[in-house]
């Protein structure tokens, strides 16, 4: 969850401040565990602009991903993965190939997240990712990632 402060709101000019909008100069991040950083492009007016969303969650993607149309678009998903998940000694940001929902033989549920090199992080406890059942692709850049052209 990102948290935000009264503080570190920046006030807008009168002419916007009845825009839906709240910006921050700073937002914090409570756990410890993945999130996404996803570009997102907007056709305005003929014009592409690149704006990007910062997501804590695997559902709020998907949601994101089902709402594409020809005017507002996915093109790149990142994931930041903390130190603990990736085996580093600090946060590091991957462009995220596919996320799954997985289940282990006694039903239990997790998620796994493939990046380049065929590297994955998993949210299972079960440590043997062979022994994990496909239930679902939740992403899947190849499938879901679009560009101005489509």
């Amino acid at each position: 969850m990102f948290i935000t402060y009264r503080h570190t709101e920046v006030r807008l000019d009168r002419p916007f401040e009845y825009s839906p909008a709240q910006l921050w100069t700073a937002v914090e991040q409570d756990l410890q565990s993945p999130w996404f950083y996803v570009q997102i492009a907007r056709l305005d007016g003929g014009e592409v602009a690149a704006s990007t969303l910062l997501l804590q969650h695997i559902h709020d993607l998907e949601s994101v991903i089902r709402s594409q149309s020809k005017r507002a678009w996915v093109e790149q998903v990142q994931i930041v993965t903390p130190a603990h998940l990736n085996g580093q000694a600090r946060w590091l940001m991957e462009p995220l190939r596919e996320a799954h929902l997985v289940q282990d033989n006694k039903g239990t549920r997790g998620l796994v997240y493939k990046v380049e090199n065929n590297v994955r992080y998993s949210l299972h406890p079960q440590r043997n990712l062979e022994e994990l059942a496909l239930i679902k692709v939740l992403f899947s850049a190849e499938l879901d990632l679009q560009c101005a052209e489509n």
